[in-house]
């Protein structure tokens, strides 16, 4: 990571995490952030064409003092196709889809898997405990993080090494829930002994997804990521 007079420079992933500055190849975004000095931030990230695909910005509410998030997501034709708002200390966040500029979703995530729902297609506005604009697994989580903590090994080598954190796994889930692809989504961040052990449990796990749907009610490809853990304390 690069750092000038305010300013960071990181190469992203596919998956929007730090890449390997050493691997082009891995190189698929680029993303420029400055920083204040009252702490809020702006982030730019661009693609090879340098389209800008993603702003994220933090500004500091002038009433309360707390940080608002807001991530804007674009096309390649730099038209919004999404917003999340998030109020620091809120334990809500709002995400608004868009096509040809106008409203046709809105997800409100109260925090606690609660979740309201609206598309403009069906004109309805439902509960559900996930946000089923992103892929999940199927009822919930609760057997995978009981899969991950039955199955890792303890990787004493690591220990020895000091070598801590997390591994985030890729899980490509297709429009009808099946998975087709496991990789890590943080390779750059995590030693080899954990990213191998993470990618072996991910492999052997056999779970049920749920795909996403888009705003239109269709179901689509997606990307699911999940987490796993290595401290020793």
């Amino acid at each position: 990571m690069l750092k000038a007079q305010g300013f960071e420079a990181t190469p992203l992933n596919k998956h929007f995490f730090e890449a390997d500055p050493k691997f082009p190849q891995s190189i698929q975004y680029n993303e420029i952030k400055s920083i204040n000095e009252d702490g809020s931030t702006f982030s730019q990230i661009t693609d090879p064409k340098n389209h800008v695909i993603k702003t994220i910005q933090t500004i500091t509410h002038p009433q309360s003092g707390r940080f608002e998030e807001v991530i804007d997501v674009f096309d390649e034709k730099g038209n919004l196709i999404r917003r999340s708002e998030e109020m620091e200390g809120s334990g809500k966040r709002l995400t608004y889809y868009y096509e040809n500029g106008i409203q046709v979703a809105h997800v409100i995530d109260k925090g606690n898997d609660h979740f309201e729902i609206w598309r403009k297609s069906s004109s309805n506005q439902y509960k559900s405990k996930r946000n089923d604009f992103k892929p999940a697994l199927f009822p919930n989580d609760r057997e995978w993080k009981k899969f991950v903590m039955g199955e890792r090994k303890f990787l004493s080598e690591a220990q020895k090494k000091g070598l801590e954190g997390t591994v985030v796994l890729a899980f490509l889930i297709d429009e009808n829930g099946q998975r087709t692809k496991v990789e890590v989504a943080n390779p750059y961040q995590t030693p080899d002994i954990l990213r191998e052990e993470a990618l072996r449990i991910g492999n052997l796990f056999k779970g049920n997804y749920s795909p996403a749907i888009n705003f239109n009610g269709e179901t689509i490809e997606s990307w699911l990521y999940l987490p796993v853990g290595f401290y020793f304390y």
